[in-house]
């Protein structure tokens, strides 16, 4: 045992209530003799300094103050008017003494609150009521019995006659369960039960021939047990009771050489009862058994008193006449350091080695056979995967019966019902409400976007979608417009051909007013038609093919288209740079022809608006050049084009490459609403692995802003709502785009890593909701050879109860026909040269190879090589298998079994013991 503080005092002790740093209050013995012959008797408080690692063994009082007499008994309780309670002291004048705790500790000198002398004699014990701590029991000689109420201690009322007994008491302990209920023990051998409610005795016991009692304790959970001790030297024994049977003792403890002085039962464990005497030592006890733990350290003088901890029972005090008070633990339970041991062998080094070496106290050990009872569990709790908790908890205290409870938990109740929420919209199908829904309680404008975008991708035709949401449709007025500001209309006009806004707004107007100007006749309603139905119409214009004014380069033209050969036309009119002619041309001459004069007209306009840079790239099929040289501030236009006349072939590529530029603009300029622009343009290739990395960025920075505006939300909750945020984003985008992940039969290095990381730890949390089948959704998501979502697989499948076989999980299973028979040991062929014919019976062969081993001395393993050569073979094949211990009946032999090929000389098995 460790010995923590001790206080160099022969006194008697008591400790301080409630759950406050333990103090100690000690009272001058009554007839000890101190070293110096000093009379002084006074009242002393200590601080233990127990959590100070720094402190001495002795200690030093924080509060003294003088008495009239030496103490017999302290007792110390809690008060409502007192923060550190009452101290009450038992002298030996007769006086009992109460004390202010707080009033002490700081040093006042009123700390004494009254000062009463009911008792004719000596104060022997006193004790407050554990159940009302107002209540104090003094007995004292004569047989003296006074119950004070701190409310009126100047009137305490007596138990019993005076004329009664004439025998002093020497203790009591107030009943732990029953209030009223008291016990006392006297000189004279009785112990007396008493009822303090009708003032009288309600039993007494005859202490096993009426030995005196010398200290008394009931048990802190049956009211009707008790403990009794002995003082005398020949017959030192505690006696255990219960007062159901009072002839006899229930149970003797034996243990002590001397007699016992003192006895503390343990108010948290019952199973734990300490006990001190004259024969200087402090024993432990198991009373419910009558077994002995262990003792203490012993000292050099009588241990008159012991008390455990009130609050907190690791801790124990003994006091004993050699003037120490030893404050103890029965946490370790071990020897001495050696340390501690190295230091007092060096102290009793010296001229002084006689006397150290008697005040030294013996070491002692001893281990609790179980841990206390405060120690252990009276509930346990453990989380367990798949959003249960288990938890233990006592039934009945009193008879140790536990339950088990398995119980749903979740850590946020919110998450567990948007991930039910939202699967239940998925297996719906409908996502386009999904969509909307998202993007009203969007947090962020980039997330708005995001989900606006996928819903544009819902769209019967996703790149007119896309050129909506960028708003481009809108524009078509204002084009209608600006051909009328630049007078194109009137050209239509005449040519017989409405404007675009005359068609929409006066089309109509215009109609009924021309009608009525011109009742046309039916002839005249059919000119029209029966012109265009005429091979021709004959006109008065006469023209000549050549007039004589023509260059050579227009008769060179005229040859050509006579002779139908459109490409030197057309390349003869490119060359005299007549671009209106060559076009005209070329449309005669087909695709080759326009091509070719598409190449010359581009070729010629370096200083051409930019439009036509845009024509040309949109004529050559080549958008590439608009991706990679257009300013990033027109990526919107550049989006459009690509939504407009991009090959289905190439249009992912080339929103990639955009968004990559956007990206790389990001990074250089910090810009934040160019990663916005990004994500569309990656969003409309439906390049996941490209949008992925930014979305997981925006959770992050909205993660942390989150974080620092929450009042009530945890940090587990925000990052919770996230995640979720994400994995429906991405989950809602694959259905739509019809993603397929082409990455998750690779081993490593996938591009999809990030997001394989999301969708383990997201798989972790709903498991962790009690989802389990929403976790495996999303990790069967993961490559196979992820080692996370290998590890979380098995784990899901486990708690479904769907954990498959090892062959199923390495590979695929074998089918076993079980009907079909099991292979066969090979059959054992003896060497030719014996005969096959029957032989003699083997039981007397068997007892020929045992009288050749005996008179031979044989081994063992040369007999088990003959006997296959020495039997016949009928008998052999009789039985495939070979046992050793058949040979040998006399010596037990493993059990182990041999075929008969295995039986050869060059086999290992022929030198192995058996």
């Amino acid at each position: 045992m460790v010995r923590l503080r001790e206080i160099p005092r022969t006194a008697t002790f008591a400790w301080s209530p409630g759950a406050a740093s333990p103090l100690i209050a000690t009272g001058t013995r009554a007839g000890a003799v101190d070293a110096d012959f000093s009379n002084e008797t006074c009242l002393e408080l200590w601080d233990l300094a127990l959590s100070n690692q720094d402190a001495g063994a002795e200690l030093q009082p924080v509060a003294k103050i003088d008495t009239d007499s030496g103490f017999n008994d302290l007792a110390w309780t809690e008060s409502d008017d007192n923060s550190r309670g009452v101290i009450a002291g038992g002298l030996e004048n007769g006086s009992l003494d109460l004390w202010d705790a707080d009033k002490l500790l700081s040093g006042s000198s009123d700390a004494v609150l009254s000062r009463t002398s009911k008792h004719s004699g000596a104060i022997k014990a006193l004790q407050f009521n554990p159940k009302h701590s107002n209540l104090l029991a003094t007995a004292g000689a004569k047989g003296e019995l006074y119950i004070s109420d701190l409310n009126n201690v100047a009137n305490p009322y007596r138990l019993g006659s005076s004329t009664a007994r004439a025998d002093d008491i020497e203790c009591l302990d107030w009943n732990k369960k029953v209030a009223h209920i008291l016990v006392t023990g006297s000189s004279a051998g009785f112990v007396t039960v008493w009822d303090v409610k009708t003032k009288k005795e309600s039993l007494t016991l005859n202490n096993m021939g009426r030995k005196a009692v010398s200290a008394v304790a009931w048990d802190p959970e049956k009211p009707t047990k008790l403990v009794t001790a002995t003082p005398l030297e020949s017959d030192p024994m505690i006696y255990v009771w219960d007062l159901r049977n009072s002839h006899a003792p229930e149970r003797t403890l034996r243990g002590h050489e001397a007699g016992v002085l003192s006895l503390s039962w343990c108010s948290q464990d019952p199973d734990l009862l300490l006990s001190s005497g004259k024969d200087n030592r402090t024993l432990c006890w198991n009373p419910q058994t009558g077994i002995p733990y262990g003792e203490f350290p012993v000292v050099t003088n009588w241990t008159f008193q012991t008390r455990w901890n009130p609050h907190n029972p690791n801790f124990f005090a003994t006091a004993s006449f050699d003037g120490k008070i030893s404050i103890q633990t029965i946490q370790n339970t071990g020897t001495e350091s050696a340390k501690a041991i190295a230091d007092q062998n060096q102290a009793l080094d010296g001229e002084d080695f006689f006397a150290k070496a008697q005040s030294q106290p013996q070491v002692s050990s001893f281990s609790l056979p179980k841990a206390p009872k405060w120690l252990e569990r009276p509930c346990s709790v453990s989380f367990g995967f798949g959003g249960r908790v288990v938890s233990v908890n006592l039934v009945e205290k009193g008879n140790r019966i536990s339950k088990v409870r398995i119980s749903p938990f979740e850590v946020d109740e919110a998450v567990g019902k948007s991930t039910e929420t939202f699967e239940t919209a998925i297996k719906e199908g409908n996502l386009k409400s999904i969509c909307e829904t998202r993007a009203a309680n969007a947090a962020s404008d980039e997330e708005k976007a995001d989900w606006k975008v996928i819903e544009a991708l819902l769209s019967e035709n996703p790149r007119k979608g896309l050129i909506q949401y960028l708003g481009f449709q809108d524009q078509a007025d204002e084009v209608s417009d600006g051909l009328a500001n630049l007078g194109l209309n009137k050209e239509e006009e005449a040519n017989g051909q409405p404007s675009p806004k005359e068609s929409r707004g006066s089309g109509a107007k215009k109609h009924k007013r021309l009608q009525s100007m011109f009742d046309a006749s039916p002839e005249e309603d059919n000119f029209l038609s029966d012109l265009a139905a005429s091979k021709g119409a004959k006109t008065n214009n006469p023209f000549q093919i050549f007039d004589g004014s023509e260059t050579e380069a227009d008769k060179s033209i005229t040859r050509a288209l006579l002779l139908g050969d459109f490409e030197k036309a057309l390349s003869l009119a490119l060359k005299e740079d007549r671009m209106s002619d060559a076009f005209m041309i070329a449309i005669c001459g087909g695709p080759k022809c326009i091509e070719k004069a598409q190449e010359h007209y581009f070729s010629k306009q370096t200083n051409s608006p930019n439009y036509v840079r845009l024509l040309a790239s949109i004529v050559g099929k080549n958008l590439w050049d608009v991706v990679y040289n257009a300013e990033l501030n027109n990526w919107k236009e550049v989006m459009a084009a690509l939504c407009t006349f991009a090959d289905d072939k190439e249009f992912a590529d080339l929103c990639e490459a955009l968004g990559d530029r956007l990206e790389e603009q990001v990074r250089s300029t910090g810009d934040k609403a160019a990663r916005k622009d990004a994500s569309f343009c990656f969003l409309a290739g439906s390049k996941l692995e490209k949008v992925v990395a930014i979305w997981i960025d925006e959770l992050r920075e909205g993660e942390q802003t989150a974080i620092e505006t929450a009042t009530d939300d945890t940090s587990f909750s925000i990052h919770v709502r996230a995640l979720q945020a994400l994995i429906e984003k991405v989950t809602i985008f694959r259905q739509v785009t019809k993603f397929q992940d082409t990455e998750r039969t690779k081993d490593s290095d996938w591009k999809l890593g990030v997001l394989y990381d999301k969708y383990i730890e997201y798989a972790d949390v709903v498991a962790t909701h009690g989802r389990l089948e929403v976790a495996q959704k999303y990790l069967d998501l993961v490559p196979a050879k992820h080692p996370e979502a290998e590890i979380a697989r098995n784990r899901i499948k486990l708690a479904m109860r769907q954990a498959t076989s090892k062959t199923q999980t390495t590979g695929t299973a074998t089918r076993v026909n079980v009907n079909k028979p099991l292979p066969q040991p090979t059959t054992y062929h003896p060497p030719t040269t014996f005969s096959a014919e029957p032989g003699p019976p083997p039981q007397l062969l068997i007892s020929l190879l045992l009288l050749l081993r005996v008179r031979l001395q044989l081994p063992l393993r040369l007999l088990i090589f003959m006997r296959p050569r020495l039997l016949p073979r009928t008998h052999m094949l009789k039985q495939r298998r070979f046992r050793p211990n058949l040979l040998i009946p006399m010596r037990q032999q493993p059990e182990v079994m041999l075929l008969p090929q295995d039986i050869s000389p060059g086999n290992n098995l022929l030198e192995r013991p058996l």
